[in-house]
């Protein structure tokens, strides 16, 4: 029984033992021992690299890439809305949510992308800096988690078989769960701005 729920729900349980790892390694210090010597790769990534260097010397640059960091993070929450307000039969209920998530998840692969690469560049700028915030390393382990949630479980769940097929109380669960790590991923991000 245990080995056909491991093979049915491979993806679910990959990333519960990811959770409960990061929970252990919490909860042993671990994080403790680690944390310190990762403070040379970010002084090397603001004064030694060149992203830091240009993310230091040229400001507009660096509010350039900023802002683009920020519309990706929005294309991001706007598609994470579309496809969870759809879920939970909110919005867009005329067009048949299968069509809502396989069309909307192409445009979040992308943003996110973009939001990584220009988040790396714009942490780069700010690395000694963002290195003290615990509220930093709050959103890396949330988004880490959204992004293994939505390609491990959400996206897997949604496109295994259609959608009336799933339950709406499994499709309802998705979404709010979907929501809240986001939202926590958004106002992470929008807490660094304010530190």
């Amino acid at each position: 029984m245990l080995s056909n729920f491991l093979s049915n729900y491979r993806s679910v349980t990959s990333l519960a033992f990811i959770v409960l790892a990061v929970v252990l390694v919490e909860f042993f210090e671990v994080r403790a021992s680690i944390y310190p010597s990762l403070l040379p790769f970010f002084e090397w990534l603001k004064y030694s690299s060149w992203i830091g260097y240009l993310g230091i010397t040229y400001g507009s640059v660096y509010a350039t890439v900023q802002a683009g960091h920020l519309i990706s993070m929005a294309i991001i929450g706007g598609t994470v809305l579309v496809t969870d307000l759809r879920l939970l039969g909110v919005l867009l209920k005329d067009i048949p949510s299968e069509t809502i998530t396989k069309g909307t998840h192409q445009c979040f692969k992308y943003s996110l992308s973009v939001a990584i690469a220009t988040g790396i560049f714009c942490a780069a700028g700010v690395a000694d800096k963002v290195y003290y915030m615990p509220v930093f390393w709050i959103k890396m382990l949330a988004l880490l988690a959204g992004s293994g949630f939505v390609f491990f479980i959400k996206q897997p769940l949604l496109n295994s078989r259609s959608h009336s097929e799933i339950g709406q109380w499994t499709l309802r669960i998705l979404a709010v769960a979907s929501i809240f790590i986001w939202f926590t991923v958004a106002a992470t991000g929008r807490w660094i701005g304010f530190s």
